[in-house]
């Protein structure tokens, strides 16, 4: 290949990078980050460094979106990190991991297979409030004689928000 034709395409791709954007949410943890290494997650380990539009320049490691309030508990936040139901809805979906979120009771949000298909399941969820659960858009189903609370894959953000806003 020619420097000229090398320069072409290196111009084009350039170009490429240019004008597409693409925009995701990063949690990075930052600072003097060894002494709560151990409180990071130890099954991801991605240091990144960010270069801010206003010219800072951020180095530190990124923590996934599931991993985020486990983080914030471990080390004493004031205030626990609280995720949008669509970021928890994505995250348990992607991940396969189970996620909290507080609404009236703290309830646990879990990928769950069943009859051969992913469903999301609620576990933590009182027997009291059950028609409760069911208005806001969940459904039960009965398995091995016990009754298991699942949301809709369709609308899952939706009624996820419904039921942390009802704390």
């Amino acid at each position: 290949i020619s420097v000229d034709v090398f320069r072409e395409a290196w111009a084009a791709e350039v170009e490429e990078a240019r004008t597409s954007h693409k925009r995701e949410r990063l949690y990075l943890a930052t600072g003097l980050l060894l002494p709560v290494w151990d409180k990071l997650p130890s099954d991801f380990v991605r240091v990144s460094r960010i270069s801010a539009a206003d010219g800072r320049s951020l180095l530190g490691r990124e923590v996934p979106v599931h991993c985020v309030p486990d983080l914030c508990r471990a080390l004493g936040l004031e205030r626990e990190q609280t995720l949008s139901a669509d970021d928890i809805v994505q995250t348990v979906a992607a991940t396969g991991r189970a996620m909290e979120f507080a609404g009236r009771e703290k309830l646990t949000v879990k990928r769950s297979l069943v009859n051969g298909s992913q469903r999301l399941e609620l576990t933590g969820w009182s027997a009291a409030r059950l028609d409760w659960y069911k208005a806001q858009g969940c459904f039960t189903e009965i398995i091995r004689y016990q009754t298991r609370l699942f949301v809709p894959i369709e609308g899952a953000a939706s009624v996820i928000a419904r039921l942390a806003s009802s704390a």
